[in-house]
């Protein structure tokens, strides 16, 4: 009788097998990544991101800016007006020119092209003048006289003498009737003519003198 010698494995065919096996390890794993590369590419891109300036409360026109009343939030370039402040530093310490919202982003046209430090005992009030071409001709830094008219009781007065005129803002265009009446304009008066502004304001057209 013969003796049936152990067959061996040969070395060379296991390593074969592994290798097929292993390619269709990595076929498999390169067909996932391309499909997800695919996805990926076939994905709108998200929006651009810039950095902006809001006002971090409602501020009232004249308010001299600190960096507490203002934040920076990240939004979509697409969201922002042009000219949007982006570094705060750019904005503390310059006046607003009229009041802002909550959470407004910002711009330097929200601010004065004037100085904004006032004397001891004044403050930067807002005034609303009744005729807007009048208010077209004011300049910062012009000096005037504010006058009160009281139709009622056929009545005038300077209430305001010697006001220095801080800025105006944008004349209104009334031609489509939605325009607020007059046009705004900040003077740098003392604390208790400001009080007076503000009461003649509510009773009676305002207009100026140039001294």
């Amino acid at each position: 009788m013969h003796s049936v010698r152990p067959t061996r494995r040969r070395p060379l065919h296991g390593l074969v097998r592994a290798a097929s096996w292993h390619r269709r390890k990595l076929a498999v794993v390169a067909a996932i990544a391309a499909v997800l590369t695919g996805i990926s590419a076939a994905a709108p891109a998200g929006p651009v991101m810039i950095t902006a300036v809001k006002a971090r409360t409602q501020l009232a026109g004249g308010t001299v800016l600190t960096a507490s009343d203002i934040s920076v939030d990240r939004v979509a370039a697409a969201d922002v007006p042009e000219g949007v402040v982006t570094s705060p530093d750019d904005l503390v310490g310059k006046t607003l020119a009229a009041p802002v919202a909550e959470n407004q982003m910002m711009t330097l046209l929200a601010t004065t092209t004037a100085r904004s430090a006032v004397s001891p005992g004044h403050v930067i009030a807002p005034l609303r003048l009744a005729d807007s071409a009048q208010a077209a001709l004011l300049q910062p830094g012009d000096v005037v006289d504010v006058v009160a008219a009281d139709s009622e009781a056929e009545q005038a007065a300077v209430i305001a003498a010697s006001a220095r005129v801080v800025t105006v803002s944008d004349v209104p265009d009334d031609r489509a009737g939605t325009a607020p009446e007059g046009a705004l304009v900040l003077v740098d008066v003392e604390a208790q003519t400001a009080t007076a502004l503000a009461q003649a304001a509510a009773t009676a057209a305002l207009s100026i003198i140039w001294r």
